[in-house]
């Protein structure tokens, strides 16, 4: 016999956003360390696979940053002088990632043209080592927010 219980009137709503937020700001947090590092060991071991990784790093960590600002802008109540809140914050904040990753891509593109007519030799096992410390934390950023 299955047992069923239903209580009327009681209502159990979840409230994901204080788990959103927590999950942004723990990702930009573990994110932006890893771009120091990550940068650091570019300069150290003069690898541009690094620096450029960092530079990609630092663009998602300002992803995340937007998207977190976007995400409280649409919580805003509407006002008077913004009479449907900051809802639409979200597509402005859409252009400036774009803006920013186009940047970056250019400045990486540079350097990347400057290393193919001055090629550098590298250390290959510290810069894999870092490397998979990037992996690793981005697959923890990408389960905080499941």
């Amino acid at each position: 016999m299955v047992n069923i219980n239903i209580n009327m009137g009681e209502h159990h709503h979840t409230d994901n956003r204080s788990n959103l937020n927590k999950a942004f700001i723990i990702g930009i947090i573990f994110n932006l360390l890893y771009v120091v590092v990550e940068f650091g060991a570019g300069l150290h071991y003069d690898s541009l696979a690094l620096i450029s990784d960092a530079g990609h790093n630092l663009t998602d960590v300002a992803s995340l940053a937007l998207a977190l600002l976007g995400f409280r802008l649409t919580k805003v109540k509407s006002s008077d002088k913004f009479t449907y809140g900051f809802r639409k914050s979200t597509i402005l904040i859409s252009l400036i990632n774009s803006v920013v990753l186009f940047v970056v891509i250019g400045g990486i593109t540079w350097e990347s043209l400057n290393r193919l007519h001055n090629p550098v030799v590298v250390e290959g096992i510290p810069i894999s080592i870092v490397a998979g410390i990037g992996i690793v934390i981005n697959a923890v950023s990408a389960f905080l927010f499941f």
